[in-house]
C-alpha cells in the first residue's frame, strides 16, 4: 500500500513520519520549497534571520517532495503536480491546512502582509517599518505584536471585538492581560472597526482610517484575522465540502480512499484549527491505515499564551457563568454545565492544569472547584 499526503504542516508531517517508521510507503507533498517548520513559532522569530533559519528542519526525509499538488483525480487514484507529473496512490490524505483571511480594502497595498508561512515571515523581516499595526487581537496577533515590540518597533493592536482573546478569555482575564501588555509598551485598542487606509505620495501605507476615531499612523499592517480552510483541491476533485472538507468519524471524505485531517477537515460542523486537533486527527488516520478501526475523538481544546514569566491557558468552553477567583496577578475560572467541567481559564499559574486536563468533560463538584480556588 502506498500513501500520498498533501501538506507538510504538523498534521501531514506527523502522519508521514509515523507511517514511514512503520514501513508504509509514503509520499509527502509540500507546497513550500522548505522542509518542515513550526508555524506557531513564526511570530517569535520575526525580524531575526538566524532564528527563522533555525525553524526549518535540517534533514529532509526521503519521502518529501517539494512540489505543490495542483489536482486530484479520484477515479484514477492519482495526484498531479504543477510540472505535469502524476503520482498514484492507494490511499490519499488531504492535509492542506488553511490560508490567512484578508480584507479587500488592503488588496495589493504596499506595507500590508499576513503571517502564515515562512515566506510571510521573511517578507515582514525584510520590509517592516514603524509604526506597526497588528489587526486582530487573537493569539497569533498578540504574539506577533509582542515579539515586534521587544525588537523596539512601535506596535498597536486593533481588535474589533470588545476585548482581546475574545474566544479564549472572559472579560476579567482579558483585562488583566491587556494591562500587562500595555505595561510592556504595546498600544491596544479594542472595539475598533477599520474602514479604510491613507497612502503617502509614494503609494505606500501611511495610516488606517477607523470608524468614529482619528486615523491610526501605520507603515506596516499585519493582518491577523484568523484563517480559512484550504479546500480548493478537494472541491475541484468533487469531494463534499462546506466550510471544510467533510469527514466522517474515521476522517474519511466522501471518497472512501481519501482522508482529510487538520485545519482543512470539518467534522460534525467544527473546524477548531488548533494543533491538538491536528495531532489527534493524525493519530486516528495512522491507526486506520495500519489495520485499526478507530473513531476520531476530540482532544482537550487547549490554547496557551506565554510571555516570559506569564502563562495564560484556556481550555474548552469559557462562556457563561463560572466559579472564579482573582488574587494579585493570578486568576482562575472554572466553567461547569450539568455538573461537568466544560472549560477553564488559568491566568498566572499552571498549578491546576493537571486537574483540568484529567477532569475535562467529566463530572466535578463545586466543592472540588472551591478547593482549587483556595489560593
Amino acid at each position: 500500500m502506498h500513501i500520498v499526503i498533501i501538506g507538510n504542516g504538523v498534521a501531514g508531517a506527523t502522519v508521514a513520519q509515523k507511517l514511514s517508521n512503520k514501513g508504509v510507503g509514503v509520499t509527502l507533498f509540500a507546497e513550500e520549497p522548505y522542509g518542515f517548520y513550526s508555524r506557531i513559532m513564526l511570530p517569535h522569530s520575526l525580524y531575526d534571520k538566524e532564528a527563522l533559519s533555525h525553524l526549518i528542519s535540517d534533514n529532509d526525509p526521503p519521502y518529501l517532495v517539494k512540489k505543490p499538488v495542483t489536482a486530484i483525480f479520484p477515479e484514477e487514484k492519482q495526484v498531479a503536480t504543477g510540472d505535469g507529473e502524476r503520482y498514484p496512490y492507494d490511499k490519499l490524505i488531504i492535509a492542506t491546512g488553511s490560508r490567512s483571511r484578508t480584507l479587500d480594502i488592503f488588496s495589493k497595498t504596499d506595507g500590508v502582509c499576513t503571517l502564515r508561512t515562512f515566506y510571510d515571515a521573511q517578507l515582514i523581516g525584510d520590509t517592516i517599518r514603524s509604526p506597526v499595526v497588528v489587526l486582530g487581537g487573537g493569539l497569533l496577533g498578540l504574539e506577533t505584536a509582542l515579539s515586534l515590540k521587544k525588537k523596539d518597533f512601535d506596535v498597536t493592536v486593533c481588535e474589533a471585538a470588545d476585548r482581546i482573546l475574545v474566544r479564549q478569555l472572559d472579560k476579567k482575564a482579558s483585562a488583566m492581560l491587556r494591562n500587562r501588555l500595555e505595561e510592556k509598551g504595546l498600544i491596544i485598542r479594542e472595539g475598533v472597526r477599520t474602514i479604510g487606509k491613507r497612502l503617502d505620495s509614494w503609494e505606500k501605507l501611511a495610516a488606517l482610517e477607523v470608524e468614529g476615531e482619528d486615523e491610526i499612523p501605520c507603515r506596516t499592517l499585519i493582518l491577523s484575522l484568523g484563517v480559512s480552510p484550504e479546500i480548493t483541491l478537494a472541491k475541484e476533485a468533487g469531494l463534499r465540502t462546506r466550510k471544510g472538507v467533510l469527514v466522517d468519524e474515521y476522517l474519511r471524505t466522501s471518497d472512501e480512499d481519501i482522508f482529510a485531517i487538520g485545519d482543512c477537515a470539518e467534522y460534525e460542523g467544527q473546524i477548531p484549527g488548533i494543533v491538538p486537533v491536528a495531532l489527534a486527527m493524525a493519530e486516528t488516520v495512522i491507526a486506520n491505515l495500519t489495520g485499526g478501526d478507530k473513531s476520531y475523538e476530540e482532544p482537550v481544546l487547549f490554547t496557551r499564551f506565554k510571555d516570559d514569566e506569564l502563562t495564560v491557558i484556556s481550555i474548552g468552553d469559557v462562556s457563561g457563568e463560572a466559579l472564579k477567583r482573582v488574587s494579585g496577578d493570578r486568576y482562575e475560572a472554572y466553567f461547569l454545565k450539568d455538573g461537568n467541567l466544560i472549560g477553564a481559564i488559568l491566568y498566572g499559574s499552571t498549578e491546576h492544569l493537571k486537574f483540568v486536563r484529567t477532569n475535562y468533560q467529566k463530572g466535578v463538584s463545586e466543592e472540588q472547584i472551591s478547593s482549587l480556588l483556595d489560593f
